[in-house]
């Protein structure tokens, strides 16, 4: 867990609402919790810049309760990209973590910290 704003995010309930809201063709790469208060930046890849773009639209969807905002810092595409052909495209998004999503660390009174 670590601790934002006074929260403990529990990565292992995070991770599992991203990899469910990633779309087909896409794979989380990186995340990075930095000196931003109450966010998250995120690499992924993909197959081609529509489903990069797709990346950023279901993070930031509110059904699927995981960021209040999502926004694209870049997206780049390389059609020549010999590490994983299959991933030309590399999107980075900076998130805003949402204020009563699921993964933060409720207290043993039952109240969210």
């Amino acid at each position: 867990t670590t601790q934002v704003l006074s929260r403990e995010v529990l990565f292992s309930k995070l991770l599992k609402q991203i990899g469910a809201a990633m779309p087909a063709n896409t794979s989380l790469t990186d995340l990075k919790i930095g000196k931003t208060e109450g966010g998250i930046d995120l690499t992924a890849v993909a197959s081609n810049y529509v489903t990069a773009s797709q990346v950023q639209v279901n993070l930031q969807d509110p059904n699927n309760k995981i960021f209040d905002k999502a926004d694209i810092i870049n997206i780049v595409c390389n059609a020549n990209n010999i590490v994983d052909p299959r991933y030309p495209c590399t999107i980075n998004i900076r998130a805003r973590f949402g204020k009563n999503a699921s993964y933060f660390f409720i207290s043993p009174t039952g109240a969210k910290s």
